[in-house]
């Protein structure tokens, strides 16, 4: 996520940010939602120029979020493998 502390500015679009972007905001009643479902897109990445967009839906039960989905379209930017001894 952000870290600017450390020099990240900004990270790509991640579900890591969006995901409990949504649960935190039903949560602590800060939007406005059909007390079953809350959605919204999140954009992230610009400053750093790989912008893009992840939807999100947070499922509500009770008046607390209950389930996070994210979805979006992404491409892959590099592969590696990693080998552990």
């Amino acid at each position: 996520m952000f870290a600017p502390a450390i020099g990240i500015a900004e990270d790509p679009v991640t579900g890591n940010a969006n995901g409990p972007l949504g649960a935190y905001l039903v949560k602590h009643q800060l939007v406005q939602h059909n007390s079953s479902i809350f959605k919204f897109k999140g954009e992230q990445g610009s400053v750093i120029g790989r912008s893009g967009i992840v939807e999100v839906q947070v499922d509500i039960v009770n008046g607390c979020p209950f389930k996070v989905k994210m979805g979006g379209q992404a491409v892959i930017v590099f592969e590696t493998e990693i080998n552990l001894k």
